[in-house]
Formats: structure tokens, sequence, C-alpha cells
């Protein structure tokens, strides 16, 4: 046997054993069309593979082990279908990618779970929905408030309905990854519908009960939109800016102590926080989290993060400022070099004030 033929040989085994996984279907109206599965890495999507249809709309695509979590089929419609990694071989048929409600999943029951979650749960919110505006209206309108019967009918229908959400998530089996992932989709899209108080505290809770380690959740597509909300939700809390800040330092503890021992996660989810809360103009907490992982974190900070980090420490106040050298060569009419300071720290008063300016 030849040495480029047992060289074959074993990159044929390993590609098996390697792309054991599948995923494929019928796309009716997706003949001949490129299709191309990705998979999400933090805060960034890749591809795993891609192939283009017959002129039936059949495709298949293979995934491993490393791609476990959730992912994305992508068409030439540009219209991405959520479908979870687990390593089960999946199939699907339907039209096209962006007609949703002609897709159904024939095979693989995580993916069929989180199929039948996405339509039942999109209908009860739709009927929760009216329901509060039905309450709304029971409770302001003078003529219907009086009628306490309707007004406990709407009330146990509400139950009802997430009382069947909840009972839906609890019934997944505890190791499959939608019994996690789901709960955290929905703990996401809640906030940015939160008003109450007590709403608001009962998600914070439930924000900070998320491992910002975990695997799952840096698979999972989630990664992003779980500190956008999760910050977001306090930052229009309604509480005052003070107590905003409280809360935001909380939250920042309790992140920065799960990404202690992983320094790539660390440096990542970092970097985006710290650039979310300045794009918010919440300065006061992205110096809070510079000096935080700048003064308690063991971890290695790449470089270009620790130089934006290191301005909220050398500007910390109560810091001695930075002196600033002046040049010479533009001064005030009849003030010349000869009586200019030459540096900041030349003038002699108790008070200074120093203007920066442009003429652009």
């Amino acid at each position: 046997m030849t040495r480029n033929l047992i060289a074959f040989l074993i990159a044929t085994v390993l590609s098996v054993g390697l792309f054991a996984q599948t995923i494929g279907g019928d796309l009716t109206a997706l003949a001949n069309q490129p299709i191309e599965l990705y998979g999400f890495d933090g805060l960034n999507a890749y591809p795993i593979s891609n192939t283009v249809t017959d002129n039936r709309g059949s495709f298949k695509l293979n995934y491993t082990a490393s791609d476990f979590g959730i992912g994305y089929l992508l068409s030439s419609d540009n219209s991405p279908l959520f479908v979870v990694l687990t390593g089960e071989n999946i199939e699907l048929e339907g039209n096209a990618l962006k007609q949703i409600e002609t897709i159904r999943i024939t095979h693989g029951q995580e993916n069929q779970w989180f199929e039948q979650y996405a339509y039942e749960h999109s209908r009860r919110e739709q009927a929760l929905s009216g329901w509060l505006y039905l309450e709304k209206i029971y409770e302001i309108d003078t003529v219907l408030s009086q009628h306490s019967k309707p007004k406990e009918a709407i009330q146990a229908e509400k139950q009802r309905l997430n009382d069947e959400d909840s009972n839906f998530l609890s019934s997944l089996p505890k190791d499959s990854y939608v019994s996690w992932y789901l709960p955290v989709r929905k703990l996401i899209s809640s906030a940015s519908s939160a008003v109450k108080q007590d709403e608001v505290a009962t998600l914070l809770t439930g924000f900070r009960g998320i491992v910002y380690s975990d695997s799952k959740l840096y698979k999972s597509g989630l990664l992003k939109e779980a500190i956008d909300n999760h910050f977001g939700l306090i930052e229009n809390s309604g509480l005052p800016l003070d107590s905003v800040y409280l809360e935001m330092q909380i939250s920042i503890d309790g992140i920065i102590e799960y990404l202690m021992g992983d320094e790539q996660k660390l440096n990542e989810i970092t970097n985006y926080l710290f650039d979310l809360l300045e794009r918010h103009s919440l300065f006061q907490a992205s110096e809070y989290l510079a000096l935080k992982v700048l003064n308690e974190v063991s971890c290695t900070i790449e470089s270009g993060l620790a130089n934006q980090l290191e301005t909220y420490r050398a500007m910390k106040k109560g810091n001695i400022a930075a002196d600033i050298l002046f040049k010479g060569d533009n001064f005030t009419p009849g003030y010349g070099p000869a009586n200019f300071p030459r540096k900041l720290s030349d003038i002699n008063s108790d008070y200074t004030l120093v203007v920066f300016g442009a003429s652009w």
C-alpha cells in the first residue's frame, strides 16, 4: 500500500469521524441555489459548511461536535433559519427559508422542540398582548371597571397562558440544549417590555443568574443580546442615576467574577461591555469596569483594551493631572516666549483654567 493511499485513507476516516452529523432537506423554491450553515463563537458568527441545492432544492451540510450550540442556515434570500446543533442529524422541508411558515422539521428531536416552542410561544405572546390591552380598558373605563367577573376572567386567562409556557419549558429534558436556551431567550426578549419595578427586579435577578463563562452561552448567539438587554434594563429602569450606577456595579462584579479563569472570554466581553457603556455615555460605569479589570483581575489583558482602560486609571478623580508642555509657537499678542510658561506646572496659582479648542 503506497504512502499516498495510506494518507488518503487516514484522512477519510478522520473526516467521517469529525463530520458525523448532517443537516439536510428539501426547499422546493430554492433549486440550484447556494446554502450555508453558520455557527456562533462568542460575539461572532463563523461559517461551518456550504453547498448548492440540486434541481429539486435538496441539500445536505455537515457539522461537527465543536459546532455544538445554535447555528443558522442562510440562502440567497438572506433569511436565516436558526437550528440547534447538538449532534443529531436534522432534516427539514419547505419552500424557502424566508417563508418560515412553510418550514417543518421532520427529523431531529431538539429542533422539533425548538420549532414547537417558537410557534406556540409566539401565539401565546400575541394572546397576552390582547388580554393586557383589554385589562387596561377594564381598569380605566368607568363603564367597564365596575364589572369584576370579566377582570377576573382576564387574570385567569393570563395566568393560564403563562403557566402553559412554563410547563412546556419545564417538561424538556434537563440535559437538552433547548432546556437551557429557550428560557434564556425568553428572558432576553422580556427585558424590553418590563415597566414595573417588581418586573425589572425579577428580570435583573435572571440576568445576574446567567453564567457569562458558560460555553452554552458562548455558542448560542445570545451573548451580545444578553449584555445589551442586561444593562439596558438597568439604564431604563426608572431608578435615580446613583442607583442605576450602583446596580451596574453589582452586575459588573458578577460578570467579571464568572470570567476570572478565562482570559479569552474576559477580554472579549470586557471589550464589548466597555464600548457599550461608553456609547451610552455611562462613564461612571465604564470607569468602574476599567478600574475593576485593571486592579483586581489577574488575567492578561490585550494591549489595545488595556490602553483604553488605562485612560480611566490615569484620569481617576484625585490623581495628579498629566503636565502639558507648551510648544511656544503661538502666543497671545504682546506675550512672547520670554515670559510665557513652558509647561502647565510653571503656572503658580491656586486655580488654573485650561481651555481646549480647535478652529475647525
